[in-house]
């Protein structure tokens, strides 16, 4: 089949299969497509989109807490028996502050994380420094739509990496603006790494 590659971060296809490309994504940008096993995603889909909405659709209440939860167990549990050389640690609440966010992107994580985004919305960060978080956001914007937003800054050229540039303090905000966190007993991440070789 060719050379061992790595695939371009993806977009979400629904407007409720953001959990599930964000984790799809966190996976593609650490491994290349040959190392990543068809039970793992198969995985991710099996657990992902388990919200009901109002009206009763499946998967149109988007992915819960629970959810990820469980799938992060399983993915480490998989990890363990199968050699997949992976670890996934999970933080909730006021523990998750820019120090962490910092710390676990330099430890070579790759951050799954519920933000918002008009509704609660999950995105995938792969790079942090004191001023910045380099994200890619599986929701598919127009060109300009942050143009007015100077704490956002929209990325064309990075297709295996991020798609947005947002302030680090936006996502510290405390308010409901796009990339603002949840409040502080309400928030979730998952760091992703890929682990080290003994």
């Amino acid at each position: 089949m060719g050379e061992i590659m790595r695939i371009p971060l993806r977009f979400q296809i629904t407007e409720f299969d953001c959990g599930t490309v964000a984790l799809q994504n966190a996976f593609c940008y650490l491994f290349k497509r040959e190392e990543i096993p068809a039970e793992l995603i198969k995985a991710i889909h099996n657990y992902t989109l388990d919200c009901y909405d109002e009206n009763g659709n499946l998967g149109q209440g988007g992915t819960s807490k629970d959810s990820i939860i469980l799938l992060s167990r399983w993915i480490n549990d998989y990890a363990n028996h199968k050699d997949f050389g992976v670890v996934l640690k999970r933080f909730e609440g006021s523990i998750i502050n820019k120090n962490l966010i910092i710390k676990e992107i330099n430890d070579g994580a790759v951050l799954f994380i519920r933000c918002w985004q008009e509704c609660e919305h999950y995105i995938t960060i792969v790079g942090a420094d004191e001023e910045n978080v380099y994200i890619w956001d599986p929701y598919y914007l127009e060109e300009d739509y942050y143009d007015k937003d100077s704490e956002i800054q929209m990325i064309f050229d990075k297709p295996f990496s991020y798609n947005r540039i947002v302030k680090i303090n936006r996502l510290f905000s405390n308010t409901k603006k796009d990339f603002s966190l949840l409040n502080e007993v309400e928030r979730e991440m998952v760091s992703i790494k890929k682990k080290t070789k003994d």
